[in-house]
């Protein structure tokens, strides 16, 4: 029951009222309130909400009571009511309706679900290290929904890892809900998940929803107009989790097949707007590149070019300042630029204000003897980071990686002077993630 109340509009001293409705596509933009949330629900259903729930004994029976409790601290995960239990009933109190209670503070938005036959686990997870604070870690499913039994285990994971990682902000709410439905669909401290036979998808899918706890729900971002700073940092968080638990190149080729193949491959100038184009006034196609793919790409190249300490600060600095304050995109580029004490307007003004794709080409190679000047172009315009391959006939490699600095103060060619010490047999521009336009003309093959 996502929209089960009326919203408040936003009221920020950008827009004043905020008065774009709320579409579908467009996701959503709301306040920070304290709430209190109580939902009426006929006895054998269990309801999972927003929040924490403030009367366990007052509508569950005792076993399940003290199953719940002791998953609050537990780090193994316990079936607090299984299949067979909620078929029997006798779950919560006999009476006609229970009314169970949550209050979350200081959040933009809650929701709650509710199911007479769904399974129930739990467990808990340390999401700061130093407090010792621990989140409670919760799904409900169909029994036949084979992917859901991992899910708590799975949430646990994906919180700890952005907790000590990246963002590297500890969780900031009390507890996380994988609920089973359709819509694959983020809410502060639940997530509306589709179950699928892909193990390994299925947990992607988790790890995306979730990290939107960081992006826009921690920052509170207008999600409505700028979809690009929450899908994207969603998107990106993604990517880099799966790094560590798929490992780098199955994440790539993850990352390439869902966030990067179809824009890439695509020559329609509805595939190209500007990223900062506002998320309501964009195609279906200009929507998704914008929200998703592109930015995420604009992040993890902004991430090359600083290197993971500089842009590690730059990013704390920018969610400490706005967190809860409806940052808009100028907020997160200055606060960049202040932290990094560098001018990063010529790559907010490529990434984020221009038409730009990715092709590279290797224009020319001239050679003199053992010196090699090699021309790389840049036809598509992005400042991308890539690696130089180098092959020599003696069957050694070498390899030269260009950050996106390499584009600062030309944004059209960049030259590479190679000293070789063996003759070369071929050069390949190699983008990784940064899928090519026009990948034929990254290779330079040696004449016989």
């Amino acid at each position: 029951m996502a929209y089960a109340y009326p919203r408040i509009s936003v009221y920020d001293d950008y827009n004043g009222w905020d008065m774009i409705p709320h579409s579908d596509r467009t996701e959503f933009y709301n306040d920070f309130n304290d709430y209190k949330l109580a939902v009426k629900a006929p006895k054998n259903y269990v309801v999972w909400a927003t929040g924490d729930l403030l009367n366990p004994d007052e509508v569950l029976e005792a076993e399940y009571a003290s199953r719940l409790k002791k998953s609050y601290t537990s780090d193994e995960v316990i079936h607090i009511a299984t299949a067979a239990e909620m078929k029997k009933g006798g779950v919560t109190k006999p009476k006609d309706d229970n009314i169970w209670k949550f209050e979350a503070n200081n959040i933009s938005d809650v929701t709650f679900s509710l199911s007479s036959s769904y399974l129930w686990d739990a467990g808990s997870i340390v999401v700061d290290k130093k407090t010792n604070r621990r989140v409670s870690v919760q799904a409900a499913y169909n029994e036949a929904a084979n992917d859901f039994s991992h899910a708590v285990e799975w949430g646990k994971l994906a919180l700890d890892w952005f907790s000590n990682n990246w963002p590297g902000v500890p969780y900031p709410f009390s507890k996380m809900t994988a609920f089973q439905g359709f819509a694959d669909m983020e809410y502060p401290m639940m997530v509306n998940d589709s179950s699928t036979p892909d193990l390994e998808f299925s947990q992607f899918v988790l790890n995306h929803e979730i990290a939107h706890t960081y992006f826009p729900f921690y920052m509170g971002t207008n999600e409505t107009r700028y979809a690009f700073m929450d899908e994207g940092w969603a998107t990106t968080l993604e990517y880099l989790i799966g790094q560590q638990q798929l490992g780098k190149e199955k994440a790539a080729e993850n990352y390439k097949k869902f966030r990067v193949q179809r824009w890439i491959s695509d020559p329609s100038t509805e595939q190209d707007q500007p990223i900062i184009s506002m998320s309501t006034q964009v195609s279906d196609a200009g929507y998704g590149n914008n929200a998703y793919g592109k930015p995420s790409l604009a992040y993890l190249a902004l991430k090359d070019l600083l290197g993971d300490e500089v842009f590690g600060k730059a990013l704390h600095t920018y969610m400490d300042r706005w967190n809860g304050k409806h940052p808009i995109p100028w907020d997160f580029f200055y606060s960049f630029n202040d932290a990094t004490k560098q001018n990063l307007n010529w790559f907010w003004n490529n990434w984020f204000f221009s038409s730009s794709y990715i092709d590279l080409a290797i224009e020319k190679v001239i050679v003199k003897g053992n010196n090699y000047t090699i021309s790389v172009k840049n036809a598509g315009g992005f400042a991308i980071p890539f690696d130089l391959k180098v092959i020599y006939n003696n069957g050694k490699e070498q390899l030269i990686h260009r950050t996106p600095e390499t584009w600062k103060n030309n944004r059209k060619e960049t030259f590479f002077e190679i000293r070789a010490d063996a003759p070369v047999r071929s050069i390949t521009l190699d983008g990784g993630i940064f899928m090519d336009a026009k990948p034929a003309d990254n290779i330079w093959l040696k004449k016989l």
